[in-house]
């Protein structure tokens, strides 16, 4: 078990990431409603456009594919103005068939509010699409997810944990059987599609910030990508990992622990500062709602506000974190944008201090023009990232 859950690497893999981003929505749209998740109309969404987009993203998939990339998250997320991705899974089939050789991590699948089995099927399916290239991420999903899919929060955690173990038993467990759970219920059993990588797909669990999920993914020595590196928490973060792992009777190593880190890349640090500010994209308007929608009551468990509770001054969680300009979220390490040279001198950084596995860069948001991202594309495949496959990572000693 231990030599199952200790996960050493020497050197980190690079992987894109983008929220393919519905980027002709402005923020003079965005004013008129006081909760953008649940009252920004979908009238405003364009097919066209959207069609447009579409294709752009993929085109970037496929550069990333041929440049040197080790692998592309996706994601999903719903009544979501940012994000044209409400199915993960969807997207991962087009990256199954658009790349070759990249690894598909997809951060993640939200199964608290959908079918397992379902879900059981569909990732077989795309590990076997893909030759045996998808990383399957779990997640619980927002608080919104949540309340959209019409589900009591309080159930949400149970409800993925259920999820999660069944997920694992219609990989490992040959059909057909019987599931009678508390939230899911099964007379029949027998997902005829398996995933090519046995005994299955390997298992990330990716977050914002929250500790109780930190623990929850150490305890079963499962990756955690924290998905917005901030210079102090994500190192917090990474310590009650090992901590959580030690107590399980294992050592993890930077195999077990990632960021996110927004990433832009051009041919001087000018043209790249400049672009860059695109990241702070209706910054303003991406969380905007009463905290109810954002916190209801029973989404974090006791257990979850008692470890907040007791979070270092100055170390902050996302949710209810004070704002932050482009030029603090650039000197916490959120956001590296220059030429190679300068991109390179930053993501060392973040190597040297976290001593991530697994290094996501998120590099392209709301309109940033494709012609420019391509570009980006281009420079961190063949500048960029050979210089940090040189990186030795640190042991989490």
């Amino acid at each position: 078990m231990v030599d199952q859950l200790t996960r050493p690497k020497d050197h980190v893999e690079v992987y894109w990431f983008s929220e393919q981003a519905n980027s002709y929505v402005k923020n003079e749209d965005l004013e008129k409603y006081d909760a953008t998740r649940f009252l920004f109309p979908n009238t405003y969404f364009d097919p066209e456009k959207a069609h447009v987009l579409y294709n752009q993203y993929h085109e970037e998939y496929q550069l990333v594919d041929e440049v040197g990339f080790d692998g592309i998250m996706t994601n999903e997320h719903h009544t979501a103005y940012w994000c044209m991705k409400p199915s993960a899974n969807l997207d991962a089939a087009v990256l199954s068939k658009i790349t070759k050789r990249v690894k598909i991590a997809i951060l993640g699948n939200v199964i608290a509010i959908n079918d397992p089995v379902r879900m059981a099927e569909e990732i077989a399916m795309l590990d076997c699409y893909s030759g045996g290239r998808i990383i399957s991420g779990f997640v619980r999903g927002s608080s919104i997810e949540t309340l959209q899919a019409g589900i009591d929060p309080t159930e949400n955690r149970s409800r993925f944990e259920e999820a999660h173990d069944l997920i694992l038993k219609c990989w490992t467990t040959p059909g057909p059987f019987r599931y009678e759970g508390n939230h899911f219920q099964y007379r029949v059993v027998n997902p005829w599609v398996l995933p090519m990588q046995k005994p299955h797909p390997d298992i990330w669990f990716p977050g914002t910030g929250s500790p109780e999920s930190v623990i929850w993914a150490a305890e079963r020595g499962y990756p955690y990508l924290n998905l917005q590196v901030i210079r102090g928490q994500t190192e917090w973060l990474k310590d009650i990992y090992i901590d959580t792992a030690r107590e399980a009777g294992y050592t993890p190593g930077p195999g077990n622990f990632g960021g996110n880190v927004l990433v832009f890349c051009a041919d001087t640090d000018e043209k790249a500062q400049e672009i860059g500010r695109t990241y702070m994209w209706n910054g303003d308007h991406r969380f905007k709602g009463p905290a109810e929608h954002n916190d209801p009551p029973g989404y974090r468990s006791r257990a979850a506000v008692e470890v907040i509770r007791k979070i270092p001054a100055g170390v902050g969680v996302r949710l209810g974190q004070k704002a932050m300009t482009y030029e603090e979220l650039q000197a916490a390490g959120s956001i590296v944008v220059g030429n190679p040279d300068t991109v390179i001198k930053g993501l060392k950084e973040v190597l040297e201090n976290v001593s991530p596995g697994y290094l996501i860069c998120y590099g392209n948001e709301g309109d940033m023009p494709h012609d420019a991202v391509m570009r980006s594309i281009e420079l961190i495949g063949k500048e960029v990232i050979p210089a940090l496959h040189e990186v030795q990572l640190k042991p989490y000693d």
